[in-house]
């Protein structure tokens, strides 16, 4: 990320958003909104001293509420621009930041900026969120505090996260003996989503690895639909964690209880392969959460006049002959945009979504073939219909209440 916002031809629009979108390919208009950090960014040296004189504390939403941040904080150790940002939905407003900054960089009367941009070509990369899993809370996510995601395990076992490293149940603040991870939690599910989300096998089994290298003695147990570990080395890395001294069993869990003696999660599930009943007594439950579209995604495709799948992600004209192209010439997919992907198939993807662009802007000319649909006068009554349909906002209602429709 440092390298690319230092690249003479890269411009970071950073904490802004694109508001609205017109043109044809080659010459496409964009205007981007940029939020309001209430911070000025060529003062901000990232020094960091008003967030640690900010009184207000709330959950940290990059350490998954574990741990907490101030009203004025980095978002995380690696921004890029590492600059401080104020939430003014918690500030105070008691200056104590302010007051802190050598540099003189806050400035509370901020007002967002509007930036016009001309551009040939648009790829769009809106990333993933999370599975909601309150939507369907079987494991008790939220209820017990000692059930977490994988996320807030990885967040926990990284030296500059919420714990410095160290793995403790946050219920009592001891170390788990016992460690049980479940996977396809809103994956190949009908009460989730049906499709897999292709990297959750993988990440499970790294980071067990990883505890199993940092407390040689736990105790992990994997409960797998089918472990889908389908890339390249990822097989045989398989088999290393399970040689390591790491249960896998195929089956679901179908109930988690709290005991109250123990102080541990009971787990009841079904080993499909034995065709037994399994029951454990767990410290701590990590739950494998599936992929599903950026929130951002839904508002990008209204103003790109994109096309959607079921489920939320952009869709491609094909997905095998035309993976990176979509219904708008011009404009581009990569990533998990389109659906769930790996780092590496995100990567390819980006370089493939890249070169398309490149070679559609190499050219002198650009030939659009226009297929466009004609509005009879005589019969349009101006009822408005065909412009809340439209999902490329290519219909408007002129000044004698006839529809007409944008032929570029």
């Amino acid at each position: 990320m440092v390298s690319t916002s230092k690249h003479p031809n890269i411009t970071l629009l950073t904490y802004s958003e694109i508001v609205e979108f017109s043109g044809i390919p080659g010459n496409f208009n964009i205007k981007v909104k940029k939020n309001p950090r209430y911070v000025n960014e060529k003062k901000c040296t990232g020094c960091g001293l008003c967030t640690e004189n900010c009184p207000i504390k709330v959950p940290n939403e990059f350490n998954r509420g574990i741990g907490e941040r101030g009203a004025i904080y980095i978002p995380f150790p690696q921004s890029v621009p590492k600059l401080a940002i104020i939430d003014k939905t918690v500030c105070i407003e008691c200056n104590s930041c302010q007051r802190n900054c050598p540099a003189e960089a806050i400035e509370f009367d901020q007002q967002p900026e509007y930036i016009d941009l001309n551009v040939g070509a648009v790829i769009a990369a809106t990333g993933w969120e999370e599975y909601p899993i309150m939507k369907n809370n079987d494991y008790k996510y939220g209820i017990y505090p000692d059930v977490i995601t994988q996320i807030e395990l990885e967040r926990m076992l990284s030296p500059i996260g919420p714990t410095g490293g160290h793995l403790f149940r946050i219920s009592d603040g001891k170390k788990p003996k016992i460690v049980a991870m479940i996977q396809c939690v809103g994956s190949r599910s009908l009460k989730g989503n049906p499709y897999c989300s292709v990297v959750c096998c993988s990440v499970a089994l790294k980071n067990a690895q990883l505890l199993k290298q940092e407390y040689p003695d736990i105790e992990i147990v994997i409960f797998y639909i089918d472990m889908r570990t389908w890339d390249k080395g990822n097989e045989e890395y398989y088999r290393k964690v399970r040689e390591a001294g790491i249960l896998t069993i195929r089956g679901k869990v179908g109930d988690i209880q709290k005991d109250q003696e123990t102080n541990t999660l009971k787990l009841t599930a079904s080993d499909t392969l034995s065709n037994q009943m399994v029951k454990l007594n767990a410290d701590l439950v990590v739950l494998s959460t599936g992929m599903v579209p950026s929130k951002s995604s839904a508002k990008l495709t209204e103003i790109l006049g994109l096309s959607k799948d079921g489920y939320g992600f952009l869709t491609e004209i094909h997905g095998c002959l035309k993976p990176q192209e979509t219904s708008n010439m011009g404009i581009f997919i990569c990533g998990c945009a389109a659906g769930p992907k790996n780092i590496p198939s995100s990567v390819s993807t980006a370089l493939a979504a890249a070169s398309k662009a490149a070679t559609l802007l190499s050219k002198d000319t650009i030939i659009q073939q226009l297929m466009i649909a004609e509005i009879d006068d005589d019969l349009c009554m101006g009822c408005r219909r065909c412009e809340k349909l439209c999902n490329y906002n290519a219909i408007k209602i002129n000044g004698d209440a006839i529809a007409e429709v944008d032929g570029i």
